[in-house]
């Protein structure tokens, strides 16, 4: 009489969630399943899933690539913003040196100047600001206060550099959203892959030492996920 297999365990959770984790998870599962000719599942097939664990790593990269820059750009506008902020007294203080303070409120839209609150500044949204900056370099032609270390000289590469960074946002933002969309489909399939391919071997290897092993061997390395 053959000894009963011992009862396995089935508390632990087969896949990663971190994205690099499951992409090495499916890429070691896809070396895996060709050596073991007698696993099949009726909806896909080991090349399939080879090609399709290799697009899923390529996702992930990508993915990271896309946002990578963000930080970077994120940092160096806050950084503008603070010279704004820090400095936009001046344009009005100009405004006042031409004009009496009351009428110096009439040509503040000229400058790109609004008001929020009791405060009169350079609107806050990321677009609108970079659009007011270049009318604001403008303005300060116009207002022929464009002269001295903060006049155009001061604020022209503000501007221009604000705007650069607001557009390469907007199109880093565009390609991390087409990245994810991508990974995400993917990563839907490559779970209910190696889930298929966790239950096959499940069902072959009844004993608990056997089954843990196989897993381990087709990628199911439980103990390093988080």
């Amino acid at each position: 009489m053959e000894p009963t297999p011992t009862p396995k365990a089935r508390k632990t959770t087969l896949l990663a969630t971190n994205d690099q984790q499951l992409a090495a998870q499916a890429v070691a599962a896809a070396a895996y399943w060709p050596g073991a000719a007698w696993l099949t599942l009726r909806y896909t097939t080991p090349a399939a899933f080879s090609k399709m664990a290799a697009g899923y790593l390529a996702a992930v990269g990508s993915r990271q690539l896309a946002g990578s820059a963000r930080p970077i750009a994120a940092d160096e506008l806050l950084d503008l913003d603070h010279r704004i902020e820090a400095n936009l007294y001046r344009v009005k203080a100009r405004l006042v040196d031409l004009y009496d303070k009351k009428t110096a409120f009439a040509h503040y839209p000229a400058l790109g100047i609004v008001k929020a609150g009791a405060a009169y500044i350079i609107d806050r949204d990321r677009t609108k600001r970079a659009a007011a900056l270049l009318t604001l370099v403008a303005g300060l032609k116009t207002e022929k206060i464009d002269t001295g270390d903060y006049g155009t000289a001061f604020w022209a590469p503000i501007a221009t550099r604000y705007n650069e960074l607001v557009e390469h946002l907007t199109d880093t933002n565009g390609e991390v959203s087409k990245a994810v969309a991508a990974k995400d489909t993917l990563r839907a399939q490559i779970e209910q892959v190696l889930y298929s391919l966790a239950k096959v071997l499940d069902a072959n290897y009844p004993d608990a030492a056997h089954y843990k092993a196989e897993l381990r061997a087709a990628g199911f390395q439980r103990e390093k996920y988080r």
